[in-house]
């Protein structure tokens, strides 16, 4: 019997359901069920997504600061090009998710945005340290920023294809698990490139950047050769101007009837920008959170972009090596180093903690609620430590246990209030418009990644008058940010909204 009278006899009509005559090519799963393997390597991808950003983040300001020199408008100049990949996003993401819902391929609708985007990502990735002319390694980021924008959307999303609503919350787990693992790998990097003897000084910058890079490609070979989605086609790419569904039980593909008519499908994005607008201004709890969202956002996002800077400059972790060692090479693969276990410091407990953290916001004594406001109370004590009495004591007098600990006491809250975050907007959304909550989530989100770089590098630029020790004004306004994000978040009194 072919595939077209399978479909007939399992589904009813194709014509009538709209269901598309090709063969699932991997196993539908019980709906009770979760196939742990095969969401493990679904999440590969996403994985490679941090894998790429924490390395990226940690090495592409030390190369702006070699190439920028003394430069008197560095600090801008690095906040610009680090927001670059999120003024990207917010401007394309959208539109290759969007894309990836109508595409009908042989290779289904969502491996051919995650094959061609990490191909590309990586080849560019690799490419980024040998680029010593700004223009040119500013073009190089770009494609770069572009090629990771056709897949990140696809990279999660393909997750929910496969996974039975039932199994959302278990799966989504594992995909955060493996994913930041990703990130860990990538602050590893720099400690394993200390370890290696007779590096030049070049390829201390460059061997990171192929190491990840290969593992990008790799993990990319492995998701082709076992994740195998539905076909949507039987051509290698084409888009449809019906979206395409995975029904999770079967894994056939069906198309789906849009809401919106063809004349409307080009007002859609102008009529979500104003839908987003009625929706905050008519329910306050959603604004005062999405609010809270922003500066915290805000606050984190200045540290990881220049918290490498901060490290090297500030604590003067590489004069302190090139004092022991005599030697610019080995100086700077120590340096990086122990700026990367830094790293490693705030990353480790906040994946660590997760579990736990979520824990506490599932109590029914403590709520979701008050579970981030314990967590903001604790970071802002923290970040109070931290900018009063350890950032002064360390200038270029770097206590590595002394940091570890303040690193550790700031990133196990921030991992609260990220956990706890979803659920509370989820409550905040009325039924049948998480989808479009979440969206404006990320919105915020995404803004204040891209504002966090150039505001902070402004602010650097403003005290760039005190050489190195202008690094002193980050973790103040960190603290002002958390602060800002407590007065608001305590600001939310009701979860119920009513309907526009």
């Amino acid at each position: 019997m072919s595939s077209q009278n399978n479909l007939q006899k399992e589904n009813g009509s194709p014509k009538k359901e709209g269901y598309l005559p090709f063969e699932p090519r991997m196993e539908p799963t019980d709906p009770e069920t979760l196939n742990v393997k095969r969401t493990i390597l679904i999440s590969f991808s996403f994985l490679t997504v941090l894998l790429a950003w924490s390395f990226f983040n940690f090495k592409v300001p030390l190369l702006l600061n070699d190439i920028l020199g003394n430069n008197p408008y560095r600090d801008i100049i690095k906040g610009i090009i680090m927001a670059m990949d999120n003024l990207i996003a917010v401007a394309i993401q959208p539109f290759f998710g969007d894309m990836s819902d109508r595409t009908k391929s042989k290779y289904g609708r969502r491996m051919p945005f995650i094959i061609i985007g990490t191909f590309l990502a990586a080849i560019f990735f690799i490419i980024i340290p040998w680029m010593r002319i700004l223009i040119g390694l500013i073009l190089i980021i770009f494609l770069f920023d572009l090629a990771m924008s056709i897949f990140r959307s696809a990279s999660i999303a393909i997750l929910p294809d496969y996974t039975s609503e039932k199994m959302y919350s278990k799966a989504s787990a594992i995909q955060q698990f493996v994913a930041n693992m990703g990130g860990l790998i990538g602050f590893l990097i720099p400690i394993i490139i200390g370890f290696i003897p007779n590096l030049s000084v070049e390829w201390i910058d460059q061997l990171g950047f192929l190491i990840i890079g290969l593992l990008m490609l790799a993990l990319l070979a492995i998701q082709i050769i076992y994740i195998k989605e539905t076909p949507t086609g039987d051509k290698k790419l084409k888009f449809a101007n019906k979206r395409l569904e995975i029904d999770r039980d079967t894994f056939r593909a069906r198309e789906i009837e849009d809401e919106l008519a063809k004349e409307e499908v080009k007002r859609k994005k102008l009529k979500s920008y104003r839908d987003t607008v009625k929706i905050v201004k008519g329910h306050r709890d959603f604004a005062y959170f999405l609010t809270a969202v922003f500066f915290m956002y805000l606050a984190f996002a200045s540290v990881e972009a220049f918290f490498s800077s901060f490290a090297m400059e500030y604590l003067g972790l590489y004069d302190a090596a090139y004092k022991q060692t005599g030697n610019d090479a080995d100086a700077k693969k120590m340096a990086e180093a122990q700026a990367g276990a830094l790293f490693l410091a705030y990353a480790a407990p906040m994946i660590a903690s997760a579990f736990f953290v979520g824990m506490l916001g599932q109590s029914k004594r403590v709520g979701r609620e008050n579970a981030v406001k314990i967590f903001l109370i604790w970071m802002i004590v923290s970040l109070s430590i931290m900018t009063f009495i350890v950032v002064p004591l360390v200038y270029h007098n770097h206590q590595p246990f002394l940091m570890i600990l303040m690193l550790m006491l700031i990133s196990i809250p921030w991992m609260g209030f990220i956990v706890n975050s979803f659920p509370i907007l989820w409550d905040l959304a009325p039924e049948g418009k998480v989808g479009i909550y979440t969206g404006i989530y990320y919105t915020f989100n995404q803004a204040a990644y891209t504002m966090a770089p150039i505001l902070f590098g402004g602010i650097l630029f403003l005290f760039s008058s005190l050489g190195d020790y202008r690094y002193i004004v980050m973790f103040p306004f960190v603290l002002f940010c958390v602060v800002m994000g407590l007065l608001f978040f305590s600001r939310i009194k009701r979860r119920e909204t009513s309907e526009d």
